[in-house]
This record gives structure tokens, sequence and C-alpha cells, in this order.
């Protein structure tokens, strides 16, 4: 039991350690990028009126989270419940210990 014991500390240290990079490096993990990219998608459709492709997404999405276990009548309703919040003006809202800052067209890393 004593090794396992040390194994979970050893990893617990490793996640605390390589948390606190990523929040020093300010590196979006694939969380963050899947959230600002649904924000975009979600709002440039809407201000094309482009509901087919909204439609498209969220079938192929929905079918993902199904085959995954996910039932698809509350798929669907979780669906409707987020757009209807971006409908009726909710906004992408970024994690608050984030400084906002100009986005890095160079890609450079300097910051814009």
């Amino acid at each position: 039991m004593a090794r396992r014991d040390e194994r979970l500390e050893r990893q617990r240290i490793y996640q605390r350690e390589y948390r606190a990079k990523r929040r020093e490096e300010r590196a979006p993990d694939r969380d963050d990028i899947a959230r600002a990219m649904l924000h975009y998608m979600i709002v440039r459709a809407q201000q094309r009126g482009s509901d087919r492709l909204l439609d498209r997404v969220f079938a192929e999405v929905s079918r993902l989270l199904v085959d995954q276990g996910f039932s698809a009548e509350a798929t669907r309703a979780s669906w409707a419940s987020l757009l209807e919040r971006y409908e009726d003006g909710w906004d992408f809202f970024p994690k608050p210990h984030l400084k906002r800052h100009e986005v890095d067209t160079a890609g450079d890393g300097n910051g814009g």
C-alpha cells in the first residue's frame, strides 16, 4: 500500500506543478479552446442567419455525444437552452483570473 500512496503523492505533486506552470504561461487548455470556438461559431452563425450550419453542427455533435452514452433527448434540451441563452444576449465570459490583452495576430507570442 505504501508504494501506491507514494505513486499517488508523486502524481498529485506533478499535477499541482503542471497546473501552476500552465497558469503562469497563460496557456489555454482543450476546454478553453473548445469554449471559445463554440462561442465564435454560434455568434457568427447567428449573425449570418446560418441556421442550417448550426443544425448540421448540432446533428454531428449530438451523434458524438449520444455515442458516448449521453441521452439524445437531454442533448437536444441542452443545445436548445444554450442557443436560447445566446439569443437572449448571453455573452462569452473569459476566465476571471486572466487579464485581457490584445490577440497576438503576428503569432510571435508578444501579444500584438
